[in-house]
């Protein structure tokens, strides 16, 4: 009796030593990982930074700013930047405050990166110049991106390592800016943009002033498929052209879900940091 409580206290003593050794290697692999998990739990944001000032539709001198969100104690000097372009059918009432792009800031701000969200030129009737108002939206997105770069070392910003993301409207800018192609009269600097987040803003043919090719910027894809205002479509004619093109892209195909499907943001902002991850690291 005696023996056999001695020998059920050493299996218990060594059950004991073996989970936690087994625990502290589990936490050791579960440990956050900068880039792909929040490690930081405060960020600073910096409001309204004139980055530009620039003729509206109405003829009036419009100034242009942005936001800035740095994770909060991070000695880390050369980081990744993230360029984030908000939505809203490229209307007035919409700018670089819109909750989803704030949260995606945010939540990227808290894995490490620094994130910018910018204001563009926005009009009443968008749609009656389609082509003037993408064209006034994508040089104030240019404008940003230049900005980023020269402030890139006050930033503490690796300026070759950007990204550049935006939601509907500015998805179809983010798009547009990472795979149109200078000309021999109209110069369009891409340096250091090495990755794409496209939230449900993949560009129709009348919103379109590029051609992919196989040089072209990695892209990661998220939009629902039952989309009315930005056709799922639009993503699958964009995803064929990436993919003859050699271009890496992943597609987060949300079923069911129509335009901004910010219910699954938790979700796909997972999908979102594992494949930045793998373009930065």
């Amino acid at each position: 009796m005696k023996q056999n409580a001695i020998k059920y206290i050493f299996s218990a003593f060594l059950f004991f030593i073996f989970t936690s050794v087994s625990g502290n290697l589990c936490f050791g692999q579960s440990d956050p990982v900068r880039y792909l998990n929040p490690v930081f739990e405060t960020i600073d944001i910096k409001q309204d930074i004139e980055f530009g000032e620039v003729i509206n539709f109405r003829s009036k001198t419009e100034k242009l700013l942005l936001d800035v969100y740095s994770p909060v104690g991070d000695s880390l000097k050369n980081r990744p930047a993230i360029l984030w372009i908000h939505g809203g059918g490229f209307r007035i009432g919409n700018d670089k405050s819109q909750g989803y792009i704030v949260k995606m800031a945010s939540e990227f701000a808290k894995r490490g990166y620094v994130c910018l969200s910018i204001d563009y030129r926005v009009r009443n009737n968008p749609k009656d110049d389609k082509k003037g108002t993408l064209t006034d939206a994508l040089e104030d997105a240019m404008t940003g991106l230049g900005w980023l770069r020269n402030n890139a070392e006050k930033l503490g910003i690796d300026k070759n390592k950007i990204i550049i993301g935006g939601g509907s409207a500015g998805g179809r800018i983010a798009v547009n800016l990472c795979y149109k192609d200078q000309t021999e009269t109209k110069k369009w600097d891409k340096s250091g943009i090495v990755g794409l987040v496209d939230l449900w803003g993949s560009p129709d043919q009348s919103w379109r002033m590029f051609e992919v090719d196989k040089n072209d910027t990695p892209a990661i894809i998220v939009h629902g498929t039952e989309d009315q205002s930005v056709l799922f479509a639009n993503s699958e004619q964009l995803i064929k052209e990436l993919e003859s093109s050699g271009v890496k892209y992943e597609l987060v195909k949300i079923e069911g879900e129509g335009h901004t499907p910010t219910s699954h943001m938790d979700d796909f902002i997972v999908n979102i940091s594992h494949f930045l991850y793998d373009l930065i690291k």
